[in-house]
């Protein structure tokens, strides 16, 4: 669940960071931000009837909002910047 800091803290911290050449860190712990995401991949296997096997569809990509690893606060503020690449 995502905490009472307002996206703007992200960004400013993102900002800051970048141009002092830092890591920047979790506005909401105050530790270096470590981020993670979860992400549910469904693969389905059609049958091709001219080539007379399945072959892989592409794959159905479904993720969770990023976190900072240290506090688990979720935040897409996090990975909505130049620095996430």
């Amino acid at each position: 669940m995502k905490q009472s800091t307002e996206a703007s803290e992200v960004f400013e911290e993102f900002s800051k960071a970048k141009a002092e050449g830092r890591q920047p860190v979790c506005p909401y712990c105050q530790e270096p931000l470590e981020i993670g995401q979860f992400y549910s991949v469904y693969v389905g296997w059609t049958w091709n009837n001219k080539e007379k096997h399945y072959q892989q569809e592409e794959p159905d990509w479904d993720g969770d909002a990023p976190f900072c690893d240290t506090c688990e606060t979720k935040d897409w503020d996090f990975t909505d910047n130049d620095l996430v690449v």
